[in-house]
């Protein structure tokens, strides 16, 4: 890989999970796409990606391309420091696809109020805390940072007073998992 294409390490596995939740199949030219990978360093990835609990990916030789076969654990066997970072990929995982945030202009918070209906908004920031419970700030800031790094758009929107993010950046969805894998999904048939 050349110099100039490096990426961090997170941001490269989240990217990786980006891909193989947005299509059925991830062939490699798709994945490639994103930025330059050797088979080695793509199968170490999609183990991670295993480990951390977020997706269990297989490769179909029909079908050319990998696909997610299931949602695994978390490996708590994994050496101390290997552990800290799959948590971690496992949390910001989990916020490019569960973050909330309740779009709602300050004033209407106001006036909200002010009619007697006291109504508690979420915020980008209290979804975070009630995601994980007991992380500092600063985590969050860090975990914030990193999904701004990868193109996710997490802000603090100074006229409404709160963390906000760009709905159209949370694209991922992950393609619902198949009950059962049959041959026409796994030949890329189906």
């Amino acid at each position: 890989m050349k110099e100039k294409n490096k990426m961090p390490r997170l941001e490269r596995q989240l990217r990786l999970y980006e891909v193989i939740c947005r299509y059925d199949i991830a062939q490699f030219s798709d994945i490639c796409e994103v930025f330059p990978y050797s088979m080695r360093l793509l199968q170490r990835d999609l183990a991670d990606l295993r480990d951390a609990g977020l997706a269990s990916v297989k490769y179909s030789r029909k079908g050319k391309g990998y696909f997610i076969t299931g949602i695994p654990k978390l490996n708590e066997k994994a050496a101390p420091c290997k552990k800290a970072h799959l948590k971690r990929l496992n949390r910001l995982g989990r916020l490019m696809s569960e973050l909330e945030n309740e779009d709602i202009p300050l004033w209407e918070k106001k006036d909200n109020e002010e009619d007697g209906e006291v109504r508690e908004y979420v915020t980008a920031k209290d979804s975070y805390n009630q995601m994980f419970p007991g992380l500092s700030e600063r985590t969050r800031q860090r975990d914030f940072e990193v999904l701004c790094n990868i193109g996710y758009q997490v802000f603090y929107n100074f006229s409404d007073h709160c963390f906000s993010w760009d709905e159209d950046s949370f694209t991922l969805a992950c393609k619902p998992l198949r009950e059962e894998i049959d041959d026409d999904f796994v030949d890329g048939t189906w």
